[in-house]
């Protein structure tokens, strides 16, 4: 069977008939229990099962599945608004007075 792919798209069967079509690698047909097959960078992938340690978890192609490291808050900055701005106090603004 032959797969088709066009700017990246998913391989399908089938194209829309519409110029621009590539030939693509059928998907691997043997994959183990618990594994996902995924089409990323133009080529078909198997993920292992994510982790079940608890945390933020990201998948990258060259490293498997990554932990983000926890963000940790930083204090507020206080932010003073004006309570109401005539029109001619908006157009006199400096790029300064907005930042």
């Amino acid at each position: 069977m032959q797969y088709w792919t066009k700017n990246g798209s998913i391989p399908s069967t089938e194209t829309d008939g519409t110029e621009g079509w590539q030939q693509a690698p059928a998907p691997p047909t043997e994959v183990p229990e618990n594994h996902e097959v995924i089409w990323a960078s133009g080529a078909w992938h198997i993920l292992t099962p994510k982790p079940t340690e608890p945390g933020t978890w990201r998948w990258y192609i060259d490293q498997g599945w990554v932990k983000r490291a926890e963000k940790v808050p930083s204090e507020a900055i206080p932010i003073t608004i004006p309570e109401v701005l005539t029109t001619s106090q908006v157009s006199n603004l400096t790029t300064a007075q907005l930042i």
